[in-house]
């Protein structure tokens, strides 16, 4: 089998639609939007130009691949029902390169939900089946979005709390780091959730998330960055008798830096407990490795139990140890080489309950940093922002209709007619193409080509003003 066939990467059903259009049908035009009604009041629309270079540009299509759907088709359906001809025709009259148009909104853009995000049309009339049937390949773009549309919510979150409690912003772009990836349905899916994460944060543990920004978007720079922690194949290695030995071992072996110990292998509390208050082996050796070099580190990481209750827990247990100063607000700090990461189950609201609690029992929220990888990356659905794609236009012997559809249950009602973006204000609203205004939706690819080859600096740079919207409460 040919490795990305594009006359395969559709949904069985699609391949008959091209018999079952009315006859004189010349256009099919699409859009596709986050549908009111979605978790999040903002899309941030990220990763089509991954799926565009990965599976659209170029002569994508040729004879060896057209006959090998040809024969699987026959086989999975039926004889005759595999549009050869047409795909023959793509192959001689263009090419192998795809005859159609995709509009869409700049990358990293966050767009307020019921609006138009990307459209599709043919540009040869004979192909008017192929906008969508490209749907399901195209439609997959939901998934980076949504990802980067929770990161940065969570951004927002964070930030939200750092001002109430009187935090230094310093460390926000490392408050969520990327666990994700051995929970990642696929290294593909992997790769792009990681890199939509890497739209708001800097912190990542999934290393294939960093060739996304390289291989796809332009970068030359690193855009993501970890540090250096145990895991509990580590942590006990010599057995519980000997946890503390082992812990001893690990911070004198330990590099200047940054280093996160998990601490809940036996018991979270007798571990912190010989790790924070003096007179313990492992706590005079946790002091001489912060006093080793000014930029090191020690974050203490809990892994099981109760989110809040287990987190409050370790910051009285710190507290009584290390000690801790108030800021201007009279939130409790740490000194800056101590911390603490809560990995575990985390999704949204956990963060959220989190941040609350230690706020109310006058903690900073700077003390605190996050760890988030099946929330992250396998928690969200097509469905946590209402993606839908649907024809809104078709053209039949030269004469444009409008096309729609409006179910009972009336939040999955469609747009119908040729549609353009506006930015008005700090809002963006879906009107007629002919409307007056300028169109945000830009032409990235055209039969074969893309014509817009944006960075992920930029893209990054866009995903910013999501933090200038209203906090989700």
């Amino acid at each position: 089998m040919i490795e990305n066939n594009i006359c395969l990467l559709t949904d069985s059903y699609k391949i008959t639609h091209h018999y079952l259009y009315p006859k004189g049908t010349e256009r099919i035009y699409s859009y596709l939007e986050s549908r009111t009604g979605a978790e999040f009041n903002r899309t941030v629309f990220y990763g089509l130009q991954y799926i565009i270079k990965k599976y659209l540009e170029g002569s994508v299509v040729d004879e060896d691949k057209v006959i090998e759907a040809d024969k699987l088709i026959e086989s999975h359906i039926g004889p005759d029902i595999f549009n050869f001809d047409d795909w023959m025709y793509i192959v001689n009259e263009h090419d192998g390169k795809l005859p159609v148009e995709i509009k869409a909104v700049p990358e990293g853009t966050p767009v307020n939900v019921g609006n138009v995000l990307m459209t599709v049309e043919n540009t040869d009339n004979r192909l008017y089946w192929l906008p969508n049937y490209l749907e399901s390949l195209l439609l997959q773009v939901w998934y980076p979005s949504t990802v980067a549309t929770l990161s940065a919510e969570v951004k927002k979150l964070c930030d939200f709390y750092l001002n109430v409690t009187g935090s230094s912003k310093d460390n926000l772009d490392f408050m969520l780091h990327d666990f994700g990836y051995r929970g990642a349905c696929s290294s593909e899916a992997a790769k792009l959730a990681g890199s939509a994460h890497l739209l708001n944060f800097s912190g990542t543990d999934t290393i294939p998330s960093l060739l996304i920004p390289k291989n796809y978007y332009n970068s030359d720079v690193i855009q993501g960055f970890s540090v250096q922690a145990t895991e509990h194949s580590v942590m006990t290695a010599l057995g519980p008798n000997h946890e503390l030995k082992q812990a001893i071992n690990v911070v004198k072996s330990a590099k200047d830096g940054i280093l996160s110990i998990v601490i809940d292998s036996y018991d979270y509390k007798n571990f912190l407990i010989n790790a924070c208050c003096s007179g313990y082996e492992l706590n005079n050796e946790i002091i001489g490795f912060l006093n080793k070099s000014e930029g090191n580190k020690i974050v203490f990481r809990p892994d099981s139990g109760d989110p809040v209750s287990t987190t409050l827990d370790c910051l009285e247990i710190m507290e009584e140890g290390f000690g801790t100063y108030k800021n201007d607000k009279g939130y409790k700090l740490f000194n800056s080489n101590i911390g603490l990461l809560w990995g575990d189950g985390l999704d949204y609201h956990k963060i959220r309950d989190i941040l609350f609690a230690i706020k109310t029992e006058n903690w900073a929220a700077e003390n605190i940093i996050f760890g988030m990888g099946g929330g992250l990356h396998t928690s969200v659905t097509r469905d946590t922002q209402r993606n839908a794609f649907k024809c809104s236009a078709q053209r039949r012997n030269g004469e444009w209709f409008d096309i729609y559809k409006k179910p009972l249950d009336n939040s999955k009602k469609s747009k119908k007619g040729r549609l353009k973006l506006l930015k008005i204000g700090s809002d963006y609203k879906t009107v007629n193409i002919d409307d007056e205004g300028e169109d945000v939706l830009r032409t990235v690819f055209k039969d074969g080509d893309l014509l817009i080859d944006d960075s992920f600096e930029n893209i990054k740079n866009r995903a910013k003003s999501y933090n200038l919207y209203p906090l989700k409460i």
